[in-house]
């Protein structure tokens, strides 16, 4: 299986120790890190990442302008703020997200399969 992709947008000398403990114990996500909302945006238009996770605990960073201009570049990344919360915390918030999103496209998926027609008493199509 792939790993994950995520762009962590955090200043390292200013970076909330917890935020720092979760990225060292981390092994199960491929990281790349940017130290301003612009880089990222750079790094974002670059390549494709499965999730940014935007550090709110650094004022330096519009989270506000990234939420905005990152989905034009993947409308898929799922974007994910960080608010200083503790590293086990945050390890389940962003396995939750993954995980919503993992649900959102089989219910996409199951809703489009039509395979079965139970239920449904819908004419046969015809052209004419």
């Amino acid at each position: 299986m792939n790993k994950k992709h995520i762009l962590i947008v955090s200043n390292p000398d200013t970076m909330n120790k917890n935020l720092f403990q979760w990225i060292s114990t981390t092994e199960a996500f491929d990281l790349t890190f940017a130290e301003a909302h612009e880089q990222a945006i750079e790094l974002s238009n670059q390549q494709l990442f499965d999730m940014v996770l935007i550090d709110n605990t650094d004022k330096e960073i519009n989270d506000k302008k990234l939420k905005a201009i990152l989905p034009i570049f993947n409308s898929e990344t799922l974007l994910l703020s960080y608010k200083g919360e503790p590293a086990h915390q945050l390890n389940a918030k962003v396995e939750y997200a993954f995980d919503q999103r993992k649900l959102k496209r089989m219910k996409r998926l199951l809703i489009l399969d039509s395979s079965t027609n139970e239920g449904r008493n819908l004419p046969p199509f015809s052209l004419n």
